[in-house]
């Protein structure tokens, strides 16, 4: 099935896949990633787990219809990788020094680290699939001590990062499978981490509404961030009092995952599960976060709005020039970059220049969605569900920004950091960007509170009686979905 969507009827900006495929025969989806290496142009490869014991590899191809006006996606099979003896929780791919690895983290505690060998396959152990096109072989089993909930590779680094429900954060060097650091005690229950793309910090979320930022070099506690005194904030028609203030969801929301995600540029942190409680009402959405400010003070600059509670963010790789039609930059970057959040039903995309979604797209699945990953090229966003299907969703590029190229210099090796550690305000300040030539950066709004990007409510934006979230919070363009014959 294909679906084309559009905004206000007028320019197409992505297509919607769902193929009519059993992923995991059946059972609940727990984690995709697609790999960073794509197969070629419009060519990807993906890693799906499930409540079962097996990885699943596939290869997507999409190739325009015989009109040429729209696209078909085809799914090939690739492989089934066997080797855990309990539910896959999380799978990720990695590539480091031209070496290709896909972690696997396990509700019994293990790790496996696994890589694509030159060998032929064997046999299928299943007799009801198609045989093995690639051999993926076990180079690592690490063991956690208990369920591993959620896995980070260093950037450009051969380290991996695992939380578990033990709260637990343990750092392994993959290539001799040592133990080089362990955070212990962590808030209960952590479910999600961030890896900074400089490689200076990890953040991890957890169930219990805390959100922890850690030295990746040193394994220190840097910042407990919790709760914060906010101002009176206008949410549509309802003005909330000035209090102290818990910032995110409690254990009530029902999700696998609580998954901050850094910028490509490492200047933003975006956290999903905001939660701001006022009387009867409850209102939603992602904070984000300075690399400044994310250690110094612990408070959020900014709160992008959502309808419903969301629990997962990924930022796109690509890096985007600023868009000149857009009067302020509340993020002061030098650049534009986009990211998606999952709630239980929807996919909603932001930006660092838009206070609110520019695109909005829900009732794709009938069950909860669970995890989501984006191509290094951009152009691909797959989602999993609990239903055991996935949607992609293909982005035309063209209709969401101009693409820098080159990419700005913001990345850090391992061995960089090392080196200037010793240097407290390279660390904990916001470094330079250099980036190609962008437009002049639009007019900064004053990040000294969260008023800035709620106003009141226009008449076709006043909620209805009995709704919990604040309908003006909805994006003005809503996406509409036509079916392609």
């Amino acid at each position: 099935r294909c679906f084309k969507f559009q905004i206000s009827g007028s320019v197409r900006i992505m297509e919607h896949f769902i193929p009519e495929i059993f992923w995991h025969d059946r059972a609940s989806l727990l984690s995709i990633d697609i790999d960073e290496n794509n197969v070629g142009d419009d060519r990807y490869r993906i890693a799906t787990c499930s409540m079962q014991k097996e990885i699943r590899m596939w290869e997507l191809v999409f190739e325009p219809c015989i009109d040429r006006k729209s696209t078909e996606l085809a799914v090939n099979f690739i492989a089934n990788i066997t080797g855990h003896q309990h539910s896959i929780n999380t799978v990720q791919f990695h590539t480091f020094n031209k070496a290709r690895y896909l972690a696997s983290g396990d509700s019994e505690g293990r790790l496996i680290i696994w890589t694509l060998s030159d060998q032929p396959p064997g046999p299928p152990e299943d007799p009801e699939l198609p045989p093995n096109k690639e051999n993926w072989v076990k180079q690592k089993m690490i063991h956690h001590d208990s369920d591993v909930t959620c896995l980070a590779w260093q950037p450009n680094g051969s380290k991996l990062a695992s939380l578990g429900r033990d709260n637990n954060l343990l750092i392994h060097d993959i290539p001799n499978g040592k133990r080089v650091l362990s955070v212990y005690n962590l808030r209960e229950f952590p479910n999600g981490m961030a890896w900074d793309p400089l490689g200076r910090y990890i953040v991890t979320q957890s169930t219990d509404r805390k959100m922890e930022v850690i030295d990746a070099l040193k394994g220190t506690k840097l910042r407990l961030i919790y709760a914060v005194d906010f101002p009176s904030l206008t949410f549509s028609s309802h003005t909330t009092d000035p209090k102290p203030t818990k910032l995110f969801y409690d254990d009530q929301m029902m999700s696998f995952k609580r998954l901050p995600s850094f910028s490509p540029c490492g200047q933003l942190v975006v956290v999903p599960c905001a939660h701001i409680e006022s009387r009867d009402k409850n209102f939603y959405g992602n904070y984000v976060f300075t690399r400044k400010d994310v250690i110094s003070s612990g408070k959020p600059s900014w709160l992008v709005p959502s309808p419903k509670a969301t629990f997962l963010v990924k930022m796109c790789p690509v890096i985007w020039a600023l868009d000149e039609n857009v009067k302020e930059n509340y993020s002061g970057l030098p650049h534009r970059v986009i990211w998606l959040s999952l709630t239980d039903q929807a996919i909603i995309f932001y930006d660092s220049q838009h206070c609110g979604p520019i695109a909005y797209v829900d009732n794709i699945h009938y069950l909860k969605l669970t995890d989501a990953s984006w191509s290094r090229d951009g152009k691909l966003v797959a989602v999993s569900s609990m239903e055991g299907y996935c949607s992609f969703l293909r982005l035309s590029l063209d209709k969401w920004g101009v693409k820098l190229i080159p990419v700005p210099s913001f990345e850090a090796s391992p061995e960089k950091v090392k080196k200037t550690k010793g240097s407290k305000r390279k660390l904990s300040t916001n470094p330079p960007v250099q980036s190609s030539p962008v437009p002049p950066t639009p007019k900064t709004p004053k990040p000294n509170s969260l008023l800035k990007f709620f106003g009141k409510a226009t008449p076709q934006q006043k909620p209805t009686d009995g709704e919990n979230t604040a309908q003006s919070e909805r994006p003005q363009k809503r996406i509409k979905l036509i079916t392609l014959e």
